[in-house]
């Protein structure tokens, strides 16, 4: 039974909760940056979200993922600008684009399946309330 009243400062000092629980350490098979992802992933969320092996299977998928998006983007950014006028040069880097957009579009996949992005996590009605209360400018005490 609940005690009544006012609580006491000692009371509201103590924290209270299921603090002990271990988060999924990254599987020995991803490459250092993924298991980097991974571990910023399951940092941002609750401790139980990673439960199950079918959602550690996916969330390891997603790191393979984006460590493709990231391997891809810097052989775009190393593209360089004078290897259009050579032969091929332009359909290797349409290549290129195409790779990471498919790679791309995967991962984004596997995120939403995951609900680890934003849009996964709200509705329709609610992003739109939100959208419109952020953009009605200045607040007085950003002045």
């Amino acid at each position: 039974m609940r005690q009544r009243g006012k609580k006491s400062a000692a009371s509201l000092t103590i924290i209270q909760g299921d603090f002990e629980r271990e988060r999924p350490e990254p599987p020995p098979d991803l490459t250092p940056a993924q298991a980097d992802l991974w571990r910023r992933v399951v940092r941002d969320e609750p401790a139980d979200f990673f439960s199950t092996e079918a959602t550690r299977e996916m969330l390891k998928d997603y790191c393979r993922q984006r460590g493709e998006v990231d391997r891809v983007s810097k052989e775009i950014d190393s593209f360089k600008s004078e290897w259009f006028k050579k032969k091929g040069g332009p359909e290797r880097y349409k290549e290129l684009m195409k790779m990471r957009d498919y790679v791309v579009r995967g991962a984004t996949t596997l995120a939403t399946k995951l609900r680890i992005t934003n849009q996964s996590r709200h509705s329709t009605k609610t992003a739109g309330v939100a959208s419109r209360n952020a953009s009605r400018g200045i607040k007085p005490w950003e002045i």
